[in-house]
């Protein structure tokens, strides 16, 4: 066995037990405050994470044998996921994994975080909801979604955090985001938006397309890369792209 097997086999998850020994430890880190989030979101958190290991818990998972392919779990924004995922390419260095390049081959398990309306979301947060109004106008709210005339928001978001975090949408489904100030949305199936380092004011939108290979970048204001957010959560057709990032270590609890 070389190196990065070696290495694979000691950080992945392979059996329903071993996703099952992660996630309760995980839901430990939720319980414990650890990431961060307000005390009202941290317990819908920790119900979501309950209801996930329960959804897994009734399931059947072969043990992965075939080299490279694991389990990952991942907690989104308005839901958790267990996943059938190929490793595709590992940098070693120093006998540790520096890098990994990862596809979800197929989701296996979905479990979705309950939804509240602008007031029920203002009322457990102790905020107004025009206040909530206005994050969801500014596209601060990255999760909510159009319902009607209205919004609901999950209710694992917590309210934005001060300044500007960057973001990638993934368009779903070839979808296609009409905009009549951001024409090029109709092109693209990523979006990624970014802050300037030097200057706080200026933002980089870079727009692509796997498929065609079309790439460009857009260079735009605060308010114009809030009407941007606004744009893309308003049309239902892109998801955030991120997901967990405390994924605990059990092969030391092992030995």
């Amino acid at each position: 066995m070389d190196i990065k097997e070696e290495l694979f086999r000691e950080n992945w998850l392979f059996t329903r037990e071993d996703v099952l020994k992660s996630l309760e430890l995980y839901l430990e880190h939720e319980k414990n405050g650890e990431s961060g989030y307000s005390s009202e979101v941290i317990k819908n958190r920790v119900k979501l994470c309950e209801k996930f290991i329960a959804a897994v818990k009734k399931c059947k998972l072969p043990v992965l044998t075939e080299l490279w392919w694991f389990y990952e779990y991942q907690f989104l924004g308005n839901s958790m996921e267990l996943n059938l995922s190929q490793a595709k390419e590992i940098e070693v260095e120093n006998d540790e994994i520096k890098s990994m390049t990862t596809t979800v081959e197929h989701t296996l398990i979905k479990v979705e975080c309950d939804y509240l309306t602008v007031e029920q979301y203002a009322s457990m947060l102790g905020i107004e909801p025009v206040t909530v109004r206005q994050w969801i106008r500014r596209g601060k709210l990255r999760y909510a979604k159009k319902y009607g005339r209205d919004w609901l928001i999950p209710n694992i978001e917590d309210k934005p955090q001060r300044g500007f975090t960057c973001v990638q949408y993934i368009v779903e489904n070839d979808a296609q985001i009409e905009s009549d100030e951001f024409p090029l949305l109709a092109t693209c199936d990523s979006i990624a938006i970014l802050q300037d380092r030097d200057n706080k004011s200026k933002f980089i939108c870079y727009l692509k397309n796997y498929k065609t290979k079309f790439h460009s970048e857009l260079e735009l204001t605060r308010s114009e890369v809030e009407r941007l957010e606004h744009t893309i959560i308003e049309s239902g057709k892109a998801r955030v792209d991120g997901n967990i990032q405390y994924i605990p270590y059990i092969r030391n609890l092992e030995d």
